[in-house]
């Protein structure tokens, strides 16, 4: 075993995830029945889209069934360690970001850019509707994505909020009355490599926002902070610790994984 799989291999091993709230809607069988959290990301060959925790991660046709199964352990661990690690207080702000983005570099993928912005909603002036306009918008005039990128993310954030099902599944994860926050994710083969494109958004706002997805926000203000992050994966080390990884996050599976119908 080399250095750098001994070091990821050792985090898998201390890193303290948070534990499954089985909800409403639990996934827990189907996981277990299907044993492979990719198949949220739907077949090879096809766009997918699915909610992990209170990231929206939406991948391209040409990923693999072993690069969808990688990413959507990747983006669970992450996700279970950083809402550990921050607590409730801060699970809706910029602090947990910095937790998910840290875990998610210890895993087998490494850093090839990482930026924060900051802004300010005034929903009477804004133009958008509610905050989802607000990242449709931001993500469209984003160099961050291909155009291919950009459709997908929007056709997928379009998608979610048209599903009450699926809203009150990401509402648990985003919603913290006036703080929310969640993330949308493309996942590419990019030179070969699989890498992984994300808009992190944390809102502050005046006054209680039920649903970050579809409520008003006409009478809202709100201070953001977005953290734009590019990451691309080392294989080798990932196909080294996928099953151990696993093996971490199935000691408590269940609903913290939905797809999304594109």
């Amino acid at each position: 075993m080399s250095d750098d799989v001994a070091q990821v291999s050792a985090y898998i091993t201390s890193a303290t995830l948070a534990p499954i709230q089985v909800g409403q809607y639990s996934r827990a069988q189907v996981l277990e029945e299907i044993g492979d959290r990719g198949k949220y990301l739907g077949e090879p060959g096809e766009d997918g889209a699915a909610m992990v925790g209170g990231t929206l991660i939406s991948v391209l046709a040409d990923l693999t069934g072993l690069n969808r199964r990688d990413v959507a352990n990747s983006l669970e661990f992450s996700s279970r360690v950083a809402i550990r690690e921050v607590g409730d207080d801060n699970q809706h702000t910029s602090e947990y970001w910095i937790a998910f983005t840290r875990s998610i570099l210890q895993i087998g993928w490494f850093r090839q850019a990482d930026q924060w912005s900051s802004d300010f909603i005034d929903g009477r002036t804004t133009g958008a509707e509610n905050f989802s306009d607000y990242v449709i918008e931001n993500v469209r005039n984003d160099p961050l994505y291909s155009h291919a990128e950009k459709e997908l993310v929007i056709r997928a954030l379009e998608s979610l909020r048209s599903q009450a099902e699926k809203r009150a599944f990401f509402r648990r994860f985003t919603a913290g009355g006036s703080k929310g926050s969640y993330g949308v994710n493309a996942a590419a083969v990019t030179n070969g490599a699989l890498a992984m494109r994300f808009s992190a958004f944390a809102f502050n706002c005046s006054a209680v926002v039920e649903d970050y997805l579809i409520f008003s926000i006409r009478n809202i203000t709100a201070d953001v902070q977005k953290n734009n992050v590019e990451i691309a994966a080392n294989q080798r080390t990932i196909d080294s610790v996928r099953s151990q990884l696993e093996a971490r996050l199935d000691e408590a599976a269940g609903d913290f994984i939905d797809s999304v119908d594109i």
